[in-house]
């Protein structure tokens, strides 16, 4: 399976455990040192403060939401790729950018994200 593949298939993933409202899947789906930056937060620095951001994410939105998640350009740099793209839920858009990383598994895990909205 290619990087791409891969990557749609996280993306997949994390649409998926957003709709469900589970933070901890969610947090699963990032390197145990990925940094997420959100808007009007400080950095969450590593998997238990993605869990944490996520946690409270989901409680702001009341549980599980419908995200759809649009990649406008992949890079594939071997064992890295960087990504970015647009999402949009029912009532919100913004723009995001990831770096994801070849796990000894050979799955990919988001390393690092960040998004805005717009």
């Amino acid at each position: 399976m290619s990087m791409r593949d891969q990557f749609e298939r996280l993306n997949n993933a994390y649409a998926g455990a957003t709709e469900a409202g589970d933070a901890e899947a969610l947090s699963r789906l990032f390197t145990e040192d990925a940094i997420l930056l959100t808007p009007g937060n400080p950095p969450a620095n590593g998997r238990q403060a993605i869990l944490k951001s996520h946690e409270r994410e989901l409680e702001e939105t009341e549980g599980g939401y419908n995200l759809l998640i649009k990649p406008l350009d992949f890079q594939d740099q071997g064992d890295t790729a960087y990504a970015v793209g647009t999402w949009e839920t029912e009532d919100q858009q913004g723009n995001w950018m990831d770096v994801v990383q070849r796990q000894s598994d050979d799955s990919l895990l988001y390393h690092r994200v960040c998004w805005n909205e717009s």
